[in-house]
């Protein structure tokens, strides 16, 4: 209760939330008032072997709460301005155990998703499911402090420290991480001074038109109106490591890397399920640049816009050109869309909220801010990671590789018209990436006629 009392009277900052931060403070509160929820958690499991020494657990954890300033910031709205307040002292951030005693299934799960609101200090936890073989390690923590690459903190400080506290041994040394606070100022800073002429807001703006003047829609029906919507998930195993190899060395042999197979093969799934003529979506990727910003626990995420005529081109030209999309577009991830959306508003062919659409994610646990080493911790600890359900923007899908080959996560809208084209879609993707690292290196997918 103390770092309860000592947050609650932290004194207000001149910094403000980061553009990713302010947005979804913005959408809790507009779920809130219509009595939604909103896909905020971040939850993350491992599994440890033995009985958790609580002691050194707790010591673990609060070194690592201690270490990110991201932790150190609660936010207030007070009109239409959120503030930040900080805590002066990180030193009297202190986690003590609770013990809940015997929980089913459903307490434990009802435990993780009564998470606090971003709008208070405490908006993560911390907990352990003992068992006799061994103990499931959980952490929630609300989508403003982290993005996904918090599962490579909680690997190399939680994961390794405990570890490290049950050998006898020194903890384990990291180097000092960046300041998320510092992100929050730089990418104020860089945004306040953008323009409508800005050729990356130019850009935007022109990608939003071809579109509608909104984000990417989904080729399939979806059964809803709106853009936001109350959402379920369907996950599958992909590829297993073997075939992600061969994955890769077909997009490598045309050019291209994992993300253009991937988008390639996604424009490929449209085309015969559709018959859309133009992939359109927006892909997520780290906003990250510096050494230590990626050891850095925060929301440092931007989208890269991707659109492209199909033509009757082979998995080997998409793939390529996907590439090249991304990697020419990729700076565009560090203008917020949210900035581009304030300097656009006046424009009669942009919409006044350009949201909904479709994401496309890919992840590798074995590149920046993960490793080789964090990813081997991760496969052997059976890691994990979840969202609560709740109001998301229509559709994202998530491919995430780890040692254990490829998985796709899909979000869409919670009735039976989505689930039925969202069901089709993942298993034609599905097939269509199989097929993709079938093929010789030399060799095509086979093509339905554009």
């Amino acid at each position: 209760m103390r770092s309860i009392d000592s947050a609650h009277s932290a004194p207000v900052s001149s910094i403000p939330p980061s553009y990713e931060q302010e947005q979804h403070l913005r959408a809790f509160r507009a779920c809130e008032r219509r009595q939604e929820e909103l896909a905020r958690l971040l939850i993350v499991v491992w599994e440890e072997p033995g009985q958790c020494d609580l002691r050194a657990m707790s010591h673990v954890v609060t070194a690592h709460l201690r270490r990110h300033d991201t932790y150190h910031s609660w936010f207030e709205e007070r009109g239409d301005a959120m503030l930040r307040h900080v805590l002066t002292d990180p030193a009297i951030i202190k986690l003590e155990p609770m013990t809940i005693g015997e929980v089913s299934a459903e307490e434990w799960q009802q435990h993780v998703m009564e998470t606090p609101s971003p709008f208070t200090w405490d908006c993560f936890r911390f907990g352990i499911l003992q068992r006799a073989d061994g103990f499931t390690c959980f952490v929630s923590v609300d989508h403003l402090h982290a993005d996904a690459t918090v599962m490579a903190f909680l690997m190399e400080e939680v994961h390794a420290g405990y570890r490290a506290a049950l050998d006898g041994e020194a903890p384990p040394r990291h180097a000092s991480p960046g300041r998320y606070l510092d992100y929050c100022v730089s990418q104020r800073l860089r945004t306040d001074a953008a323009a409508l002429t800005d050729p990356e807001v130019e850009e935007w703006v022109a990608f939003l038109a071809r579109n509608g003047g909104r984000m990417p829609p989904f080729p399939l029906p979806l059964g809803v109106l709106d853009d936001r919507c109350l959402a379920e998930y369907v996950n599958l195993d992909i590829l297993e490591a073997a075939g992600v190899a061969n994955f890769e060395a077909a997009c490598h042999a045309s050019g291209a890397r994992v993300i253009g197979g991937l988008l390639a093969c996604a424009a490929l799934t449209e085309r015969d399920l559709a018959g859309t003529l133009r992939y359109s979506v927006v892909t997520p990727t780290t906003t990250r640049k510096s050494p230590d910003a990626f050891r850095t626990s925060g929301w440092c995420v931007g989208v890269v816009p991707i659109d492209f005529e199909f033509g009757n081109k082979s998995f080997a030209q998409l793939a390529v050109s996907a590439q090249h999309i991304f990697d020419e577009r990729l700076h565009l991830a560090n203008m917020p869309i949210e900035r581009v959306l304030e300097l656009a508003a006046a424009l009669p062919e942009i919409r006044p909220a350009a949201t909904g659409g479709v994401m496309v994610s890919y992840m590798d646990a074995n590149l920046p801010p993960l490793s080789a080493h964090i990813a081997q911790s991760w496969h052997q600890a059976r890691g994990q990671v979840y969202i609560n359900q709740g109001m998301v923007a229509q559709v994202a899908l998530w491919f995430f590789r780890t040692q254990r080959g490829l998985t796709l996560t899909a979000a869409y809208p919670a009735n039976v018209t989505a689930r039925s084209s969202m069901l089709r879609y993942v298993d034609a993707l599905a097939s269509m990436c199989r097929e993709a690292a079938a093929i010789p290196l030399a060799g095509t997918l086979r093509q339905t006629p554009g």
